[in-house]
């Protein structure tokens, strides 16, 4: 008996040293909308277009739950300091509205890479043409429109800035914070960084952001991961032999930022990243990079789907016959992963994909190739072992389907580590 006690008083403290979260957002870019720059305000349908209900229809259908909708500054205030065009504004109302007919959340971002454009010329922000009083002036007034929207997941404050004066942008930031939460206490900013949001430069670059303040404590850090050669994600070259590039570039890439964020105790997403599909081992190398940011609690936006895309590589929308891209069909395993990790230990290597969770029947359990993982427990609430059963350490399949449902801990044991997860049961 007291052995008995000793066991499942060690299993409750085992589920105690967890802490869990709430699901990692994982999604999809909709591109349509930032689309011609050189015509601004341009001409709708013809310079730019918005998603269609069809498509948020079809990426609800394969579970997504976060879109993004990069839209520009220019159109939704023609000009700086005025009254926000009720054309473009009903356009993206729309959109957020169709969405939260299908439960799908949304970032509004504004796309416009630290700049707005007068008389066809780029102005930067922080100068006489462009103020940062002017940038506060427009995210303000946006919010006072949304903030009764439920289905806003975050505003997006400026999408890649880049070249800005020394300490404009995290002086832009913070201001903007401010005017935001005049009027909106509830919805979480997102920040990215400057350089063009790279995550592998973003200590060098980024550094000052920590400082941001919020009252409400929801900012979340964006940074932008590609795989190609430059990283600039244009993928002028998609020979994979040809590219420069190997299957642990994309870790190796997000890991700077992944370790800032832990530096910080700061939250994190990666809001554009993608990869072609002409070869499967930019397929893995997309997958290795998931793996990695997931299992750092990092959530992350595929860039992209919209109805304009065409012939273009990364795209993510179904072929003409409705079929499954093949970047769609490996973003399904990362949906709905929670975060949950040891609060003593900063995982520096993807250790276990568990998919899908919540899960109906079969648990799909994929361990990465640097622990010598061999066996799996399921334990209930109580601390009881329900299940066991030797793994390897590649994709194991694990037929659960007898459970009742509720919560669960996964704990997956090797020579050297052990990893724990909560899983939900349901029907």
């Amino acid at each position: 008996m007291k052995r008995c006690f000793f066991f499942l008083l060690s299993c409750v403290v085992l589920l105690k040293s967890y802490a869990v979260t709430d699901t990692i957002p994982v999604g999809v870019n909709l591109a349509g909308a930032e689309f011609g720059v050189n015509q601004m305000p341009g001409v709708y349908n013809t310079d730019y277009t918005y998603p269609t209900v069809a498509e948020i229809k079809y990426y609800a259908s394969k579970n997504i739950k976060l879109l993004r909708l990069p839209f520009r500054w220019e159109r939704i205030q023609h000009t700086l300091n005025g009254s926000l065009d009720s054309i473009e504004l009903h356009r993206i109302i729309s959109f957020v509205d169709s969405c939260a007919v299908k439960g799908i959340k949304v970032i509004l971002d504004l796309h416009n890479y630290g700049t707005y454009i007068i008389g066809n010329t780029p102005q930067f922000l922080g100068t006489d043409a462009v103020t940062i009083q002017n940038f506060s002036d427009v995210w303000k007034k946006i919010v006072t429109v949304f903030k009764t929207k439920k289905n806003i997941y975050a505003y997006n404050l400026m999408n890649e800035p880049n070249s800005l004066a020394k300490d404009v942008w995290p002086i832009a930031a913070q201001e903007c914070i401010d005017s935001i939460r005049e009027v909106d206490n509830t919805t979480h900013i997102l920040i990215s960084g400057e350089n063009y949001s790279f995550a592998e430069s973003w200590v060098e670059y980024n550094d000052a952001l920590a400082k941001l303040y919020d009252p409400n404590d929801k900012i979340i850090f964006d940074a932008h991961c590609f795989f190609d050669n430059d990283s600039q994600g244009l993928y002028p070259i998609t020979n994979f032999d040809s590219s420069g590039v190997d299957l642990t570039t994309g870790v190796d890439r997000v890991k700077p930022f992944v370790q800032w964020l832990k530096k910080n105790n700061k939250s994190g997403l990666i809001s554009s990243f993608g990869a072609p599909a002409n070869d499967s081992r930019w397929l893995t190398l997309m997958d290795n990079f998931l793996k990695y940011a997931t299992a750092n609690c990092v959530g992350a936006i595929y860039w992209a789907g919209g109805p304009w895309w065409k012939n273009y590589p990364l795209s993510i929308e179904p072929d003409s016959s409705g079929n499954d891209s093949k970047q769609m069909q490996l973003l399904s395993n990362y949906i709905g992963l929670s975060c949950v990790k040891d609060s003593s230990t900063a995982y520096d290597v993807p250790p276990v994909n568990v998919y899908p969770n919540p899960f109906s029947g079969v648990l799909t359990v994929e361990p990465c190739n640097c622990y010598n993982y061999s066996s799996l427990s399921v334990y209930d609430q109580l601390g009881r072992m329900v299940f066991t059963k030797t793994i390897t350490n590649n994709k194991n399949t694990i037929d659960l389907s007898f459970l009742s449902n509720g919560i669960y801990i996964v704990v997956v044991r090797g020579t050297t580590a052990t990893y724990t997860q909560k899983i939900i049961k349901i029907k």
